[in-house]
């Protein structure tokens, strides 16, 4: 009886980690995302005339930001899940 009780007061804790962990990779995966697209647009920038470098410029900014941005909910996640 006394397994059943802790089995059961143990499930909603492993599951709110086992969410908490969810939530860190599906971030980690978001950041990387960002991270690519932030390299292509710097990779475009270089190619392009004098506009597509703003413009380009101007994406890569966008997901350098978003990237950080993941990254760090990514790291808030683990350290609610540990």
């Amino acid at each position: 009886m006394y397994k059943i009780l802790i089995a059961l007061v143990a499930s909603p804790t492993t599951l709110t980690a086992s969410a908490q962990l969810d939530n860190a990779a599906s971030e980690a995966t978001a950041a990387t995302k960002h991270k690519i697209d932030e390299k292509r647009a710097d990779s475009k920038a270089r190619k392009s005339g004098p506009v597509g470098k703003a413009i380009n410029n101007v994406k890569s900014g966008y997901h350098k930001n978003k990237s950080r941005n993941s990254a760090d909910k990514a790291k808030q996640a683990l350290k609610d899940a540990g």
